[in-house]
């Protein structure tokens, strides 16, 4: 009954860990409901327990089925292509035969209280069988922070080093009481070890996913911040452009008046009135055109309307574009990537001594640069490799230069960002092809 339930959690930690290998390369779709991938994952465990115990004297034929099983399952439920599948989990089973392997000849070869014969032993077997398990956790952990770099970027060195710790310490927890003590002569002891090693093992999987399920959570609330300031920024600029609209009518409306006053002045010969009127006319239509013009509309937007906020705050505003008709980033990220840039530039300047903001937008060689210089007071302050925020308010500030980043990026591009005391550089390539 003993061996039946061990070997039931081996089973159950093998899928498991089958799960999480898959989940490194592939995301589950949701097209079934919780319900019936649940049931999917303790149906397959099951299964590979039956096949296990049926099939114990064969190991070749175990290890055929149980992988054709493990393809099957793994396909209903992660949803993707079946050749993709099948590689990864061909490659999941080499994986484990070959930390099997090591772990028993670290043990036999490193530790001489391990000899041939007591490798045959059914606690040593399960035990040995724990540990390769361990390592695999392990194995599990490099690959998604080095080899697969999903959420898991998201933690520093130095905050993997610290979650190491516990994985390294069950691992010579479970090598010392593989060569420190002797084999139990009670089952109470035998399954107290057992319970030591097994539970050892579920806690660092339990670390393993709640960490998991924290960078989960964090990128989520990272994305739905961009989404809130890209929201944001998409709402004022359009705003920006309809109130421009408004007021084009209403000049054009204007406009015809305008022009039967001039005639009625003309007809009259008042020549002098003519000369005030459209001096006084030529001022006004300076101070509501667009000055920039860059052929794109969400560009010319975004540029004049920080152009005319610059210039409101005393800040020389120096401008340089080209031809961007044929821009091929989407015009929300236009939209994010410009706000973001000029509001941070403006407000910066604003405290500066000479208020200076220059921007540099083209297209050439094949490429998009967008670089923002502007005046400071001070150096930035910088934690880490994040500018933080000095408003009060950090939880809706401080996070314009992350969501840069992750935009630029997204369009394949890098950012560059340099500083002193007096002023303050970023500069963007994206590929134009």
């Amino acid at each position: 009954m003993e061996t039946h339930l061990y070997g039931v959690f081996y089973t159950i930690i093998y899928v498991l860990l089958c799960r999480m290998f898959i989940e490194t390369f592939e995301e589950k779709r949701n097209i079934s409901k919780k319900i019936y991938r649940d049931g999917a994952w303790i149906c397959l465990t099951v299964m590979d327990y039956a096949v296990s115990v049926m099939l114990d004297s064969n190991i070749v034929l175990k290890e055929i089925v149980i992988m054709m099983l493990g393809i099957l399952f793994m396909w209903g439920i992660f949803r993707q292509r079946i050749t993709k599948i099948a590689i990864l989990v061909i490659l999941y089973q080499g994986i484990c035969f070959v930390i099997d392997y090591i772990a028993v000849i670290v043990i036999s070869k490193c530790f001489s209280a391990i000899t041939i014969e007591r490798l045959n032993e059914p606690l040593i077997n399960l035990m040995i069988g724990i540990l390769s398990q361990m390592l695999l956790i392990c194995f599990i952990m490099l690959l998604r922070r080095y080899g697969v770099k999903k959420s898991s970027e998201m933690l520093t060195a130095m905050e993997w080093a610290r979650f190491t710790v516990f994985p390294a310490f069950t691992i010579v927890v479970l090598i010392a009481l593989l060569t420190n003590f002797e084999i139990p002569k009670s089952s109470s002891q035998k399954n107290i070890l057992l319970c030591i090693a097994f539970g050892l093992l579920v806690m660092n999987l339990m670390v393993f996913h709640l960490i998991n399920d924290i960078l989960k959570r964090e990128a989520l609330i990272r994305e739905n911040r961009l989404l809130i300031e890209r929201a944001k920024n998409e709402t004022g600029m359009y705003r920006v452009i309809s109130e421009n609209y408004e007021k084009q009518r209403k000049r054009e409306h204007e406009h015809k008046n305008q022009m039967a006053f001039i005639a009625a002045l003309a007809r009259s010969n008042k020549i002098d009135e003519i000369n005030h009127y459209l001096k006084e006319y030529n001022e006004e239509m300076i101070e509501n055109t667009d000055l920039i013009d860059a052929n794109h509309v969400i560009v010319n937007a975004v540029l004049n309307s920080k152009y005319k906020e610059a210039r409101e705050k005393g800040i020389v505003f120096v401008v340089k574009v080209n031809d961007l008709s044929e821009l091929r980033i989407k015009d929300e990220d236009i939209v994010l990537i410009l706000s973001n840039l000029l509001s941070n530039a403006i407000e910066a300047s604003t405290e500066s001594n000479e208020p200076v903001v220059k921007l540099k937008f083209i297209r050439e060689c094949h490429q998009i640069i967008i670089s923002v210089v502007n005046t400071l007071s001070k150096e930035p302050c910088i934690i880490g490799n994040k500018f933080i925020t000095t408003k009060e308010d950090t939880e809706n500030h401080g996070i314009g230069i992350e969501n840069i980043r992750e935009t630029v990026e997204k369009n394949g591009g890098s950012c560059v960002i340099k500083y002193d005391e007096s002023s303050f550089r970023f500069t963007i390539l994206i590929p134009d092809q």
